[in-house]
């Protein structure tokens, strides 16, 4: 099997999930729609949607790089079709009218109708999904209930599959070391090891504001991590800080390398994943990073709390509070934060990772399901 996928003028981070490393890990979707095909024997291309260079090239593992013009000719070299948002769209624009079994668009989606949205344009842009898969060869969607909607809306006509998206577990279960915290930052790294922390990577806005308030009423700590700086405005969370006297218990720090992350990680009492996964799985990812570093977390309800609970997350390792529920939420956290019995907690989060999160293991089985829609209409 041939399969087309999109990607961003990342053929680096394709390239590395082919190989395990301690340096840094293998990146979840490059892994599930790349290296995860190619070990099973199956050849991949790809539409780079971002660079503005001819293409018809190969580089890193894909068979054959297309320009985004020529998106037509790079569909009729391949079997399946695996795209994400406006480049699903336009590929199967161009094929509405064929039969099923010439068919080639798998549409992937973060989002299934939800029961509500942030914006009025997420909302047209999930009817319009809907609409459209009606057209595509299969639907994927991230978790089981996104899942469950889509086959009761599609009734059964379109195949759709449930992707359940896994990290490195062998990068965040690997021991780190205080030799991986840069010169610069030993001394404030040695303030933060004196007492139990809470870590909290990611870059929306939002998150700060309810992490400060936390943070106002209790005696914890928190360390922010911020990958990209200019998203997250951390000049003006460094401002609030300030404004607020809280520069000694929280921590901001931008742009480290992976085991920089997964030292403090390792070492974190409790995970604080206050995003908004109402209406898409947002935080997934971290969520999983999190668990596999043996850190408990707690996060605000929506479908990642309720599929980590469903493939098998207890209290132990995982607390869901209401949405914007600052006060609860910071209750979960002192909890977490205030156990002598950190030990217990680490292996049961790193156990359920390694049986559950695996991206191994869930790569492969979404290779699988592809196959099998595949095979269905050959």
């Amino acid at each position: 099997m041939h399969i087309l996928v999109g990607i961003n003028n990342n053929i680096y981070e394709w390239q590395a999930t082919l190989e395990i490393s301690l340096d840094r890990p293998r990146l979840p979707l490059p892994y599930s729609f790349g290296a995860a095909f190619i070990n099973r024997g199956h050849k991949i291309s790809a539409i780079d949607v971002c660079s503005l260079a001819d293409k018809n090239t190969s580089g890193g593992p894909f068979e054959k790089i297309f320009h985004i013009k020529d998106i037509m000719s790079a569909m009729k070299c391949v079997d399946i079709v695996s795209f994400w948002g406006g480049l699903a769209v336009k590929a199967i624009l161009k094929q509405p009218f064929l039969p099923r079994p010439q068919r080639r668009v798998l549409l992937n989606s973060y989002v299934w109708k939800p029961k509500s949205f942030p914006t009025f344009n997420n909302k047209k842009k999930d009817i319009a999904t809907r609409l459209l898969a009606r057209f595509a060869k299969g639907v994927v969607v991230m978790t089981h209930e996104q899942a469950e909607k889509a086959r009761e809306d599609l009734s059964g006509s379109i195949p759709v599959i449930n992707f359940r998206c896994g990290v490195d577990i062998s990068f965040y279960c690997s021991a780190s070391s205080y030799e991986s915290v840069p010169v610069s930052h030993r001394r404030m790294v040695d303030k933060i090891l004196r007492k139990p922390f809470i870590i909290m990577p990611g870059d929306e806005l939002r998150i700060n504001s309810d992490a400060l308030k936390m943070i106002e009423r209790s005696e914890m700590l928190l360390v922010r991590i911020s990958q990209y700086s200019d998203k997250s405005r951390t000049d003006l969370l460094t401002q609030e800080i300030a404004k607020k006297n809280l520069s000694d218990r929280v921590i901001i720090l931008e742009r480290i390398s992976y085991p920089f992350m997964r030292f403090l990680l390792h070492n974190a009492a409790a995970y604080a994943g206050l995003v908004d996964s109402t209406w898409q799985p947002a935080g997934w990812t971290v969520a999983c990073e999190a668990l596999s570093s043996g850190v408990p977390v707690v996060l605000y309800e929506g479908l990642v709390s309720r599929e980590l609970k469903r493939i098998g997350a207890q209290t132990a390792i995982l607390r869901s509070v209401p949405m914007r529920d600052t006060k609860t939420f910071q209750i979960a956290l002192e909890d977490f934060v205030s156990r002598n019995h950190k030990a217990k907690y680490s292996q049961e989060a790193r156990t359920f990772a390694i049986n559950n999160l695996n991206l191994e293991f869930t790569g492969n089985m979404f290779a699988q399901q592809i196959e099998n829609v595949f095979n269905r209409y050959i």
